[in-house]
């Protein structure tokens, strides 16, 4: 039986869930249960009519909030060849090119206009992610699509200023940092049990998703509207953003709230009931969605123990066993991942590859984030196959072969004939070895190092840290290459040899561990 999803707004008595269960018996529920003994106790075992409901509205409800990830892809898609744009030049640009009458933008301002949707993210997702405790994921996240609205009508509202630009992706960054951090929290709450996993990994999906249609609307906007006075070259993908927006409220307007929040957060257990029947198409009285609430319980009990016994609010930082250091470990997996630079090449590979000689770098950059949007099916499964040091020493060395063969011909073979072409081959050889190893095992180690009691700050802090790196990259890039040029990509391969090594010494291997057993080993 599907619950509307205004009943779980309402203001009813809540019961604890043993009441709700009491009501429950008293219904019609097409369900035969039998006992089994097992080890001793006595358990209750489901005989279900209905095995496996229908899941498809529940996903689809999951996979159209999942579009937050989307609005990350999607700025890392067009930005870069948006800033390269002669009617964005021509519009925000702060230097005349002499002898041509065309405008362009020195490499501090473009790094810093593209670099603070970072910095800004970083800031949102410490500042605002307490939000998603304070409001519930469902309206935290509503109000991060407002703001992000509000940072896109920034950029497009008529003017020639290039702090109007800055401005506006500003606070759109601080938006996607708050969606980043809530957004998959939102869903690995509200996703149905079977599928879990896998509406939570579409969330990284969706990002290189949003990667390979932001370039290709570029692609397609820069050669239809390719005059300098046509401003809808850019106006047009900042505009589509509205609509990757309006996907996530449909999908939020048809969700319940998280009931992990209702229940855990709120102590409305009713609620939570039903957000957990809805989402797994199952009717209140159903022992499935019961056990579920009643482990939520037994959670909560244990959480409010655990926090009761804290000394202090820096114990994801002096905490034992030595949570000083798993911090640290995390924090540097997440700096050797921007510093691969994986980021160089979404950024700024329009830019890059322009100086190779080839004719139409945007349809460069199509290429590049194809290979990332197939790899990452491919690290879906490998994440689960392979052991998580292990892909990331085979990863970082790897791709520090690729990053050395590219900086090398780059630098001394540019004008060799089939040098374009190769660079290509190898940095796509390169975002594959990145979207299959150091893209999603990094994140999946980094969330398995910490005890419950402290990963949501642990987490936030790792994250923080990705994201400053990004801001740094991003920023720096166009004055570094403006003075050693393809010579950039050698910083990169280094700090590739120092992830190596620092992968192989110090990491630990978490796969398939108990967070005793991951405790365990640091004891």
């Amino acid at each position: 039986m599907s619950v509307p999803a205004h009943d779980l707004d309402s203001n009813e008595h809540t019961t604890s869930i043993t009441s709700t269960m009491s009501r429950s018996s008293s219904q019609e529920v097409p369900i035969a249960l039998t006992k089994k003994r097992n080890l001793g106790n006595e358990e209750t075992i489901l005989q279900e009519n209905k095995k496996n409901p229908s899941l498809i509205t529940p996903m689809l409800i999951c996979l159209a909030i999942s579009f937050g990830g989307f609005l990350f892809g999607w700025d890392i898609g067009t930005i870069g060849g948006i800033a390269n744009m002669s009617s964005f030049k021509e519009r925000f640009g702060t230097r005349q090119d002499q002898g041509k009458g065309t405008k362009h933008f020195p490499g501090l301002l473009i790094g810093l206009i593209i670099g603070i949707f970072n910095l800004s993210a970083g800031v949102g997702g410490v500042a605002l992610a307490k939000c998603g405790d304070w409001w519930g994921r469902k309206r935290a996240t509503y109000f991060f699509i407002f703001i992000y609205s509000i940072g896109l009508l920034v950029q497009l509202i008529h003017n020639r200023a290039w702090f109007q630009i800055f401005i506006g992706r500003l606070i759109c960054g601080l938006a996607i940092g708050g969606i980043n951090v809530i957004v998959p929290m939102f869903i690995s709450e509200i996703a149905p049990l079977r599928v879990r996993g896998s509406m939570v990994t579409f969330y990284q999906l969706k990002i290189t998703f949003g990667i390979l249609v932001g370039n290709i609307t570029v692609f397609l906007c820069h050669n239809g509207f390719s005059r300098s006075h046509q401003n809808e070259a850019w106006q047009i993908p900042l505009g589509l953003g509205f609509v990757w927006a309006f996907i996530v409220i449909l999908g939020l307007y048809n969700s319940p709230e998280s009931a992990q929040y209702l229940g855990i957060k709120k102590e409305r257990w009713d609620a939570a009931l039903m957000s957990t029947a809805r989402m797994n198409n199952l009717s209140t009285g159903d022992i499935r969605a019961i056990n579920i609430v009643e482990e939520m319980q037994r959670r909560a009990e244990q959480d409010r123990l655990e926090k009761s016994s804290r000394r202090n609010i820096f114990e994801f930082i002096f905490g034992k066993p030595k949570l000083g250091l798993r911090l640290f470990i995390g924090i540097m997996l997440m700096i050797f991942q921007q510093l691969s630079g994986i980021n160089y090449f979404f950024y700024y590979g329009t830019t890059i590859f322009a100086k190779v000689g080839l004719n139409d770098p945007y349809t460069t950059a199509i290429i590049l984030s194809s290979v990332n949007f197939v790899a990452t099916f491919f690290g879906i499964y490998f994440v689960e196959a392979l052991r998580r040091r292990t892909s990331l020493v085979f990863g970082s060395i790897g791709m520090f072969c690729c990053m050395m063969i590219y900086s090398s011909m780059g630098s001394f073979a540019l004008n060799t004939d089939g040098t374009g072409i190769t660079m290509i081959v190898v940095t796509c050889v390169y975002i594959a070895l990145f979207a299959i190893t150091l893209g999603p095992v990094t994140i999946v180690l980094v969330s398995e190092l910490y005890p419950m009691r402290t990963k949501a700050m642990s987490m936030a802090t790792c994250s923080f840290a990705n994201w400053i790196m990004n801001f740094l990259i991003t920023f720096l890039t166009p004055l570094i290459t403006a003075q050693i040029g393809f010579k950039y990509g050698y910083v990169f391969a280094v700090c590739l040899f120092f992830s190596t090594c620092f992968d192989w010494t110090t990491v630990p291997e978490t796969k398939n561990k108990t967070p005793t057993e991951i405790d365990n080993m640091f004891s």
